[in-house]
């Protein structure tokens, strides 16, 4: 992307192995990657907290914490590793060890939240609870790969719940999915070829790429910097109104096909609408 931020040679390092692994374990999958069997979701959830992501995220500062986000929305994770990786920073020191040395899986949301069939424990503004002591009902979720549900009574814990920190985390992984969205679209611009030239080469199409590109590097920039004045809740928003932006442009863009599911970027936009749906 165009905004330049410089990173330690241990987060590069984290960076391109959590990236290795991702491409062993989860990329292949491509298109299907919401008609993956449990086992399998569960067993990279592990080998992720294996490598020691979730432990990361929960000692790192917030850009680098960011940057882990945007990786994880690029690679369109399964719910359960990327609403854990939200919940990271989201608890109390003591509370989270305990979590992470468990390898907790966790829900987060406001009070509708996906995952509860996956989750071991759910975390809202009321505070921390487990599923088992959760009673709720299932509703149509916007993201097939994760189920969705309305909690109608659950056994809270109280604790102070860090949510400006999952509104922050939520958008760098929104920013990721478009950015994900972006390189499809730039890649496709350049190898389609339409009336004898790639349709990148088009201004209509170049014009629409650049003017995302911007956008995305401008939101990235909300919360990466040290000097943004804005709140998480605004960033929240302004994220998901310019993310939705490139992945619709990217469909558009890819012509017929962007349509259909031989592509994920149906999958990129239905995880952006749920994650708007569960922290609205």
């Amino acid at each position: 992307m165009i905004l330049n931020i410089e990173t330690r040679d241990e987060l590069e390092i984290i960076i391109n192995s959590l990236k290795e692994l991702l491409d062993r374990e989860w990329t292949i999958f491509s298109s299907k990657k919401y008609n993956i069997d449990s086992l399998k979701i569960k067993g990279i959830f592990n080998k992720i907290k294996d490598f020691g992501v979730y432990q990361y995220l929960n000692q790192a500062n917030l850009v680098d914490a960011c940057l882990i986000n945007e990786i994880l929305g690029q690679y369109l994770v399964p719910s359960i590793v990327a609403f854990t990786s939200i919940a990271s920073k989201a608890i109390p020191e003591k509370e989270s060890k305990e979590i992470i040395e468990k390898g907790y899986i966790v829900s987060i949301g406001s009070n509708i939240v996906p995952d509860i069939d996956y989750a071991d424990i759910v975390i809202t503004p009321n505070g921390i609870a487990f599923t088992k002591e959760i009673s709720a009902l299932e509703i149509k979720s916007p993201d097939p790969s994760a189920r969705l549900f309305n909690i109608v009574k659950a056994n809270w814990k109280k604790v102070d719940i860090d949510f400006n920190s999952v509104k922050i985390f939520a958008s760098s992984q929104m920013i990721g999915h478009a950015i994900a969205c972006l390189n499809k679209t730039i890649d496709y611009a350049k190898n389609r070829i339409a009336f004898g030239k790639p349709i990148g080469s088009y201004q209509a199409v170049k014009h629409k790429i650049v003017d995302n590109a911007v956008k995305l590097e401008l939101v990235r920039s909300l919360y990466l910097s040290q000097r943004n004045r804005l709140t998480p809740d605004r960033i929240f928003n302004y994220a998901f109104k310019i993310s939705l932006k490139a992945i619709l442009d990217s469909i558009q863009l890819h012509g017929g096909i962007g349509f259909t599911t031989d592509l994920d970027l149906h999958l990129h936009l239905k995880r952006l609408l749920l994650l708007d749906k569960i922290l609205e």
